[in-house]
Order: structure tokens, then C-alpha cells, then sequence
């Protein structure tokens, strides 16, 4: 029914998903304008998108980004970000440097207040 090379491929497809060099990020941001958190998925997924690529050209990345949205208008995002051929622990250290600064989004500016990557 399978064959051992069909077995083979799904082993070492997930073998590379698992060694995957990802960090995880969580920031507390503030978008302006709020639009609500529905609304405001693209915009993060493009802030953070482009900001890792501005600092890393010329590579291949991926993120997934998730949005919470409190009362005081502030938004936990989680980010989990990979980069290729770069560690995880480099482009840790390079998002939590963007604490205090000003993430442009499509329909907001995000100001990072807090960044942890792990």
C-alpha cells in the first residue's frame, strides 16, 4: 500500500519542520489608528513581515502573527518568526531591539512597548 520511500519522505519532512529554526516573539504594541483587532491582522502581518525583512534582504522568512486585543487599547501580539539560514537566537535579539520604536503597519503604526523573543 505504502511504500518505504513514501515513509522515508514523510520522516524527513517532518524531521525539517521540527528543526525549523523559529523564535517566538510577544510584544505589547499600540496601533494608531485602533481599528480593532479583526481589522488590524493585515496590518501587523506586514509590519512585522516588512521589518524582518528590512533587516534581513535578500532571504527567505516566514510569520505568524496573532493579535489580542485590551480594553486599554493596547495588543499582545505573538510572532513566530523564522528566517533562513539565520538562528533563531540572532533574529531574537534583532526584534527585541525594536522595543520603543514605531512599526509601520498598511492601516497603522505599531509602537512596540515591550518585545521578548524566545
Amino acid at each position: 500500500m505504502f511504500s518505504k520511500s513514501f515513509f522515508a519522505t514523510i520522516f524527513l519532512a517532518t524531521v525539517a519542520i521540527v528543526s525549523a529554526e523559529s523564535t517566538t516573539c510577544d510584544f505589547i504594541m499600540t496601533p494608531t489608528p485602533d481599528l480593532g483587532a479583526e481589522e488590524l491582522q493585515t496590518s501587523i502581518n506586514y509590519a512585522v513581515g516588512h521589518s524582518v525583512g528590512v533587516a534581513y534582504p535578500n532571504t527567505v522568512l516566514s510569520d505568524v502573527n496573532t493579535l489580542v486585543r485590551h480594553n486599554d487599547g493596547t495588543y499582545d501580539v505573538r510572532s513566530i518568526i523564522e528566517v533562513t539560514d539565520v538562528p533563531a537566537a540572532d533574529v531574537g535579539a534583532t526584534v527585541e531591539a525594536w522595543e520603543g520604536t514605531v512599526l509601520d503597519g498598511l492601516s497603522a503604526q505599531w509602537a512596540v512597548g515591550a518585545a521578548n523573543c524566545f
